[in-house]
């Protein structure tokens, strides 16, 4: 099967890591700190989440009393926000992303995939900025690093491919329901307080599991702290089955988007 996707990424590489690199230079471009501030807004809010959970709320990760890691509820909370927020990025700029750029609809032949590309890579690069500093607090407070760590680019895959197939579907929706944009950042909230963020999966109701089961985010989500905090290599298995599916709903989407965008300069 021809993924038509991959070989137009590959096609437009070069071209998809300027964009990259414009979208991450242009959301600092002015400020005083320039790009500092992708290390300092997390920094900030680690050192939030450990003060107020870690020291105020006095909250013990899945009952977790070990007096020994104290920021443990912190850097488990820092781990599944790291993953929520390149799908919450990502979701909510894609319903305005090509109404947005109308002159690469209208006046030049440009390959809008790239587009998505650009969301979802600077939403990334701000994950790998958070999770140094995930990394860092972990080594200073726990004075340790679990192996696993190195799995974690296996485990952000599937979130990429999810992540990005999503954009090509809401920008190319956004184009013709204008209301889209409203819709999904109210589900984006919902998923916040759905996802296992604030608690780990297995503290859900028996009941309830059904959620986390529907939920892609959660796996996600565990899968990134067993690496990254618990030191558990995740199920094989089951990342080779979310990345053939993410590869699956990402060619779905892209050519879908191929297919209608020959339309959008008459919506546009």
């Amino acid at each position: 099967m021809n993924v038509k996707f991959l070989t137009a990424f590959v096609k437009n590489f070069e071209l998809s890591k300027i964009f990259i690199g414009r979208e991450i230079s242009t959301k600092y471009k002015g400020s005083q700190l320039g790009l500092t501030w992708t290390i300092v807004n997390p920094l900030i809010m680690l050192s939030v989440y450990t003060l107020v959970f870690s020291q105020i709320f006095q909250a013990r990760w899945g009952g977790d009393a070990d007096p020994a890691k104290p920021m443990n509820f912190a850097l488990n909370l820092f781990a599944g926000l790291i993953v929520f927020n390149v799908f919450a990025e990502s979701a909510t700029r894609a319903p305005t992303l090509i109404t947005s750029n109308p002159n690469y609809v209208k006046k030049i032949k440009f390959p809008l995939h790239i587009l998505g590309e650009m969301v979802v890579g600077s939403s990334m690069f701000h994950a790998l900025v958070g999770f140094g500093i995930l990394l860092t607090a972990k080594l200073i407070t726990e004075n340790n690093i679990p192996k696993t760590v190195l799995l974690l680019p296996l485990v952000l895959i599937p979130l990429m491919l999810m992540c990005l197939g999503l954009v090509w579907l809401l920008a190319t929706i956004g184009v013709f329901i204008k209301d889209i944009n409203q819709i999904v950042t109210a589900i984006v909230s919902m998923l916040m307080f759905l996802s296992p963020i604030f608690y780990p999966a297995s503290a859900l109701p028996s009941g309830l599991y059904w959620m986390a089961a529907l939920n892609p985010l959660a796996k996600i989500i565990e899968q990134t702290r067993q690496c990254v905090i618990v030191g558990i290599a995740p199920n094989a298995s089951q990342l080779i089955m979310q990345t053939v599916i993410g590869l699956a709903w990402c060619e779905i989407n892209y050519r879908t988007l191929k297919k209608l965008e020959k339309s959008f300069g008459d919506v546009l």
